[in-house]
């Protein structure tokens, strides 16, 4: 079910070009000159129509098989360059994660050609726009032979002062055929980016809105084991940042954010301004399935080269539990 083998590697700087035919020839050893990322090389067969395997090898692997792991991931206008897919392919492989809600998803083209590089893994996207050409949809990616999903469907679709992209909510059943199996909601987000009053207040009412759409359902016998995660683009370190997520960190009988202990330690997701922007909050359906759970954050901006310019200037979040 999982790619074995995996090994740290910090990708070299590009080398200089190789002709076409010749780079044919050492395919496993070429590198993309115009970004010094690994190129995704791999022997040719038959196998790798319409493309070959993504890498295993480009960071160091997170996931295991006796752990789920759950991540968000904001890929920042994807793709940031044609090569962007087979990059993120190559990253989630590597890590080996089983699900993400993934932000920013800016080409349907693009997500296309990466759910075709991901061999394990298939997806579901938004079907939000700005309008009949411009969007930054929401996306999950899971890997297919552990995870279920059921139909997604859209929260808040008409409110945009607290929505600009609604929240994707996803039923998911995780079953490895060896640990037990849990079902819950998902729920992927892209709140309101910004510094100004608005911005956060917008933000303020996106959190009151989930929450009270979360009471509702589970004080009303519905899914009570859900997960929140995305862009929530708000900090959890600062009293304005407290008081827009205060419905969710005031009220910890019912929901554990469970990136906020890292934030609190320092932890970054959004690099060019050195904050946790992107959040995992999690029930209190959860809290017994999780009470073993981690999140890590790797900092792929230090261990990948040209990953700020050909990937993402958010790094992936990703909640660590035992299955």
């Amino acid at each position: 079910m999982r790619r074995a083998g995996a090994r740290p590697l910090t990708p070299p700087a590009g080398i200089a070009a190789l002709a076409a035919l010749a780079a044919l020839a050492a395919l496993a050893a070429c590198r993309d000159t115009a970004s010094g990322l690994p190129d995704a090389a791999a022997p040719a067969d038959a196998d790798d129509w319409p493309y070959p395997p993504p890498r295993t090898d480009v960071a160091e692997r997170i996931g295991s098989p006796d752990t789920l792991e759950i991540a968000t991931w904001n890929i920042e206008n994807f793709p940031a360059d044609m090569s962007t897919p087979r990059y993120v392919a190559d990253l989630i492989t590597s890590l080996d994660l089983d699900v993400l809600v993934v932000e920013e998803i800016a080409s349907e083209t693009a997500w296309r050609e990466l759910l075709e590089r991901l061999r394990e893994h298939d997806g579901i996207l938004s079907t939000h726009t700005y309008s009949a050409t411009s969007y930054q949809k929401i996306g999950v990616i899971y890997r297919a032979s552990m995870v279920t999903p059921g139909a997604p469907k859209l929260l808040f679709p008409t409110d945009a002062y607290a929505f600009p992209r609604p929240p994707l909510s996803l039923p998911i059943i995780v079953d490895d055929h060896v640990h037990p199996s849990l079902q819950l909601e998902l729920i992927g987000v892209h709140l309101k980016a910004g510094i100004a009053a608005d911005d956060g207040l917008r933000r303020q009412r996106a959190v009151e809105a989930l929450d009270a759409y979360l009471r509702a359902q589970v004080d009303g016998g519905g899914e009570d084991e859900v997960i929140v995660a995305g862009d929530y683009n708000e900090v959890v370190t600062t009293a304005t940042g407290q008081t827009n997520l205060a419905a969710f960190l005031g009220a910890p009988e019912r929901y554990t954010m469970r990136s906020r202990p890292l934030a609190q330690l320092g932890e970054i997701s959004f690099v060019p301004s050195g904050r946790m922007l992107d959040h995992i909050t999690t029930t209190a359906g959860l809290t017994a399935e999780f009470a073993a759970a981690r999140v890590v954050v790797p900092h792929l901006n230090t261990t990948y080269s040209g990953y700020l310019t050909y990937i993402s200037d958010h790094l992936p979040v990703i909640l660590v539990t035992p299955l």
